[in-house]
């Protein structure tokens, strides 16, 4: 560098100068496309994570409502047929077939296998083949279509018969197959669930439990598929003469044996509504009126196959078809019993609890003969069960809330038609009221019987004393049993 002029030196030095300015002004352009990379990517973060703190808002209630389609689960599949009724139902298509009037000829095993529907559907198929007339054959199929479990009709072949050349009046027999495939849902076993943090905790709170207890599942749709008046068997000569059958009073007779079979269906369905409310009533802890429920349930199951054995005795269903609804129905009432457990209660604090809320609330409300009625279906619930020593003191409660009640029932019986009032506020023992045509000032009676006194005479109102019970009576109102007033207590 020392043997270079002036000249280049200042050269050099200024070519130095914009080469290191050109770097800076480079490294100064690069920082600032990294900077607004860096503020993008930080803006995209922040959106993530608004929309992540929306969606961590919204998991209490996603959870809430995952544990309670847990806990109502089991009664939510209940309209499913499970494995055994599946397997009942094919064990039983040797009966079917007898019923019908057919002649079988081959059933084979059936095996359940997973479905290609969904995950935990599983399939069983079967194929049956059998040996009937057109009128048998009809009637096996419409014992299968009127059966109530999934089952679907995929194949139907027939092979029509010949007429005996020896016997030209004998019924024409026709070979059957059919293929049939019924479903019902198994879940894998050990399937792994999402554990949610104190589930037990919050299923005890109030609103997840009254959405538990509130739950209605889904009801199964049934159909009937009436027989065709007037059938005949595509398979014979039209030209045979056939048997006449007056179709009106086929008719008749089928609409007067099938309404014997719908009310009997109508029994068993208000059973398993019944059922409903007791799983509900278990699962909500409500133990008082989960026994009123099961006795309830007991009794309808009893009258029911009263009925079913006399409709057997006199023989009022004939018809096959409708006879197998009645054979379906006393396969489920039959599975109903045996699923019946003991109603052995132990009375808890919390079980008297709720009864004593119920009861005040009616109370407040002056629904007195309620109360009464309750109060004995309670005594009725006590009666021989065990009684833990923290519910004593609300069953005193109870006891000393029906008694007031029956005070206050028996005074809002009596009319007691107040017309008129002189008031003293100086002196109030010489207020004077007019009660059914009578003067009476503060202690005097009002019935008959000494029982009812004037306590306090006001304006508007008037208390009576009854039985140690202070109650107020409106001025131009009578009781509430005479639909025109209502009483006012007052504790």
């Amino acid at each position: 560098m020392s043997n270079l002029s002036e000249k280049q030196l200042l050269i050099v030095t200024i070519a130095v100068a914009v080469v290191l300015t050109g770097g800076l002004l480079f490294l100064v352009y690069q920082d600032r496309e990294e900077v607004a990379s860096v503020a993008t990517e930080i803006s995209a973060l922040e959106s993530r994570l608004q929309a992540a703190e929306i969606e961590v808002r919204k998991i209490p209630a996603r959870e809430d409502k995952v544990l309670t389609f847990r806990a109502v689960e089991p009664r939510e599949l209940a309209v499913l047929p499970t494995e055994q009724h599946i397997a009942d139902f094919h064990r039983d298509l040797a009966g079917y077939l007898s019923t019908a009037g057919m002649k079988f000829q081959e059933l084979p095993e059936s095996r359940p296998e997973d479905s290609a529907l969904a995950k935990g559907i599983r399939v069983t198929r079967n194929r049956i083949k059998g040996l009937g007339d057109a009128n048998s054959i009809l009637k096996f199929i419409n014992m299968i279509e009127n059966d109530g479990r999934l089952v679907a009709v995929k194949g139907f072949k027939i092979d029509a018969g010949k007429p005996d050349r020896n016997d030209p009046e004998a019924p024409i027999l026709h070979e059957v197959e059919v293929e049939l495939e019924t479903y019902h849902y198994r879940p894998a076993k050990g399937a792994k669930r999402e554990h949610i943090p104190g589930a037990e905790r919050r299923l005890e709170d109030a609103d997840l439990r009254r959405a538990i207890t509130s739950f209605q599942p889904e009801r199964p749709d049934s159909y009937v598929l009436r027989p065709a008046v007037g059938r005949r068997d595509p398979l014979v000569d039209p030209r045979r003469a056939l048997e006449q059958i007056d179709p009106e009073a086929q008719r008749k007779q089928f609409e007067s044996e099938e309404q014997v079979v719908i009310d009997l269906e109508n029994d068993y369905r208000a059973i398993t509504e019944l059922l409903e409310t007791e799983k509900a009533l278990e699962a909500a802890g409500d133990l008082f009126r989960l026994d009123r429920i099961r006795r309830e349930i007991d009794d309808k199951i009893n009258n029911l196959r009263a009925r079913m054995e006399q409709v057997g005795v006199t023989k009022s269903v004939s018809i096959a078809a409708l006879q197998a609804r009645i054979d379906v129905l006393q396969e489920n009432i039959g599975r109903v019993r045996l699923s019946r457990a003991p109603r052995e209660v132990v009375v808890t604090r919390i079980v008297a609890q709720n009864v004593l809320d119920e009861l005040r609330a009616q109370f407040a409300e002056g629904q007195f003969e309620e109360i009464d009625g309750l109060g004995q279906s309670w005594m009725s619930f006590l009666r021989g069960k065990e009684v833990m020593p923290e519910a004593e003191p609300v069953l005193e409660d109870i006891q000393s809330l029906r008694d007031r009640a029956k005070v206050l029932g028996e005074f809002d019986g009596m009319v007691f038609a107040i017309a008129g009032r002189i008031i003293d506020r100086q002196n109030a023992a010489r207020s004077v009221v007019n009660i059914n045509g009578k003067y009476l000032r503060i202690g005097d009676t009002v019935d008959s019987k000494g029982h009812v006194k004037v306590s306090e005479i006001h304006s508007g109102h008037v208390v009576f004393h009854f039985k140690g019970e202070a109650i107020r009576r409106d001025v131009g109102k009578k009781s509430r049993k005479d639909g025109k007033g209502k009483s006012k207590k007052s504790s």
